[in-house]
């Protein structure tokens, strides 16, 4: 049996109908740029998450970089967050000219909050917790430090759309967040696209502002040169955030079979598999499935010899990447030994129970 890491192909005939719909629409009324579909998708995101404004843009990557300039990170500024992480988490505070502030994470992949007040000196300005996978950080905790020390929150909630703590979704104790909706996440579009919410008007206005390469101009009437402050073009196009109405309309069946598969791993994987376990009153956003094992590549290969595609991610640890060596990253022991341990399983809604189980069966006959 064959077992796809991820299947992004759309098979499903009123799924391709619903795309098909939206794309004739577009074609219809020819408004590329900042159309109707983006600020209906806004309103559509930041009411599902509590929020009060919402930014459409090209990439989380982008979500992630505007909501750090949108609160005022500078150079010199420390921004605390984890080496666990894809690159652009520290890319977006470097390219600023911050400087990252790596805090070593807990078993269950996320930042450690109890090691976080001891990194805040006069420098630092924010924390960037990472929800990895979907699991949610101690968002509580982390609040209360920030509001202890005048800190900002800016999450990356690239990976948690939909998750929460205490039915307080991702993104809610934030003075800004930042979502990825690329076509491997869990409210996934077919191409990049992101969105940067806040509940802070003056925060909004810079987020628009950066968004379309720092000038007041609107792109619908006139393209014009008042430039208020550099940026790029950040925006989210109209084709996209039409493919995105129709994912989030189909989100809570997606979601529903993605958290089959993960409870039916959660009830029959080996003991000898660690997984993350929930917290109380946690819905998980199931972006992935990670485990972590002993001897993880060769597991990896075991299951790759019996069809089945599995993915090691954020390795090396971003803190360890060459361009981030000259930062002071010898103190998070516990990532370092994580990442050698992390195996992510295949949980997207295009499998089947039947394939589900047959991961199950290969990773416990491996460990019999």
């Amino acid at each position: 049996m064959k077992v796809k890491f991820f299947d992004l192909r759309v098979t499903n005939k009123s799924l391709r109908n619903q795309l098909n719909k939206n794309f004739n629409k577009l074609l219809t009324h020819g408004q590329f740029f900042l159309g109707p579909e983006v600020e209906e998708i806004e309103k559509k995101i930041s009411n599902f998450l509590g929020k009060k404004y919402a930014v459409g843009l090209d990439s989380g990557s982008s979500a992630l970089y505007l909501c750090l300039k949108s609160i005022g990170i500078k150079p010199g500024d420390e921004v605390i967050t984890t080496p666990l992480t894809w690159i652009i988490t520290i890319n977006a505070i470097a390219k600023l000219g911050a400087i990252p502030i790596f805090v070593d994470v807990k078993d269950d992949l996320n930042i450690n909050e109890d090691l976080i007040e001891e990194k805040i000196t006069s420098k630092t300005k924010a924390i960037v917790p990472m929800h990895y996978a979907g699991h949610m950080c101690n968002m509580e905790k982390i609040h209360y430090i920030a509001k202890k020390h005048n800190l900002f929150i800016v999450e990356d909630a690239a990976q948690s759309f939909g998750a929460s703590l205490n039915n307080k979704k991702s993104g809610h104790y934030s003075d800004a967040c930042a979502f990825s909706m690329n076509p491997m996440k869990s409210l996934a579009g077919y191409g990049e696209s992101g969105i940067a919410l806040t509940n802070n008007l003056k925060v909004y206005n810079k987020l628009k502002l950066l968004r379309h390469a720092g000038t007041t101009s609107d792109p619908k009437k006139i393209i014009t040169n008042n430039c208020l402050e550099i940026s790029l073009n950040h925006k989210m196009d109209s084709l996209n955030a039409s493919m995105l109405l129709v994912a989030f309309k189909n989100f809570p069946k997606k979601m529903k079979k993605k958290h089959k598969f993960a409870n039916l791993y959660y009830k029959f994987l080996s003991k000898d598999v660690i997984t993350q376990k929930l917290l109380k009153n946690e819905i998980h956003g199931r972006y992935v499935f990670p485990i972590i094992v002993n001897k993880r590549n060769q597991l990896r290969e075991y299951l790759s010899k019996n069809g089945i595609e599995t993915k090691v991610f954020n390795a090396p640890l971003a803190s360890e990447a060459p361009v981030y060596k000259k930062y002071n990253n010898k103190d998070t022991p516990n990532a370092k030994k994580m990442i050698n341990k992390i195996l992510i399983l295949p949980c997207h809604e295009n499998l089947t129970e039947k394939q589900v189980i047959y991961v199950i069966n290969k990773i416990n006959k491996y460990y019999d």
